[in-house]
């Protein structure tokens, strides 16, 4: 919602004239909300600001992966200034606490005009839980009195905040790029799972779980030529079931999944040598 706050555009602008225009985005506490929304995939913190655009938090699946920040800006794009201060104010119930600047950012042009990355964006997020509200103050046109300010409120922040902590630590550690092709291997006349294969399996269990866009994942089952043709292509199913019921989780659409048992038809290695036996037994998942 647009608003006008002269106390607080005093304390911010006491430089400018008494006659600037100024502009001063900020949900009203009736109105301020903090969305969250995730899964093992991704994690979202969302604000909405009246009139102008939402700001998010954003964090996805793999390693070393940023905690991101965006401003969603659906006003005209800014052109006079090229980058935005950015302060931590204090609500009007705490009139003691001082103004504190975290800081300059970058005005982009598309669908944000505010982008931070990892230590930046937890900035943000320590102001917000300390009940404090995050700035950004730049300059919209030509004219130095044509401020703009635009608020995240701290008002219905804590329990989607508590949420979205605890998103956090359930995110996947792996990209879904790094789970695309896998080749495990089973020991003889075996069809268990070794346990350094598991905890692939089930971050690619989650991406098939909650992934839209992955439309199929092909199992196909191997084994050596040790023992009969018939013994064999039952051991490659029964490897292939042991590694697609790690793969279901609850909800999961058993229509993604395309399974072939070939049993020893299909050697990648000599049958000859211990070696070679050992390259083919085993289990290779595709992901489309």
């Amino acid at each position: 919602m647009y608003k006008s706050n002269l106390l607080l555009l005093a304390i911010l602008m006491t430089s400018l004239s008494s006659h600037a225009s100024y502009k001063v985005y900020e949900a009203e506490i009736s109105d301020s909300s903090w969305q969250f929304s995730g899964n093992p995939l991704q994690c979202n913190l969302s604000h909405s600001v009246p009139e102008y655009g939402k700001g998010s938090f954003f964090k996805g699946a793999g390693k070393n992966q940023q905690l991101k920040f965006s401003m969603g800006y659906k006003r005209q794009p800014v052109a006079a200034v090229k980058v935005a201060s950015v302060q931590s104010m204090s609500p009007s119930w705490f009139p003691k606490q001082s103004a504190k600047l975290l800081g300059e950012l970058k005005i982009l042009n598309g669908k944000s005009i505010f982008q931070t990355e990892n230590t930046a964006s937890w900035k943000l997020l320590s102001e917000l839980e300390t009940g404090r509200f995050p700035m950004f103050r730049y300059q919209e046109f030509a004219s130095l009195e044509d401020q703009v300010s635009v608020s995240l409120s701290a008002v219905g922040f804590k329990n989607p905040y508590n949420q979205f902590l605890d998103c956090l630590n359930t995110l996947v550690p792996y990209k879904l790029e790094e789970l695309k092709k896998m080749t495990l291997r089973f020991d003889f006349a075996k069809d268990k799972v070794k346990p350094p294969y598991r905890e692939k399996l089930r971050a690619l269990a989650q991406y098939i779980r909650h992934d839209s866009e992955l439309e199929v994942v092909f199992i196909s089952g191997h084994t050596d030529s040790k023992g009969s043709r018939n013994y064999n292509h039952k051991l490659s199913e029964r490897r292939i079931a042991s590694v697609q019921q790690i793969l279901t989780l609850p909800g999961t659409d058993s229509n993604r999944f395309n399974s072939l048992a070939h049993g020893e038809r299909k050697p990648v290695a000599s049958n000859r040598k211990s070696s070679g036996r050992a390259l083919n037994r085993r289990v290779y998942i595709r992901v489309e």
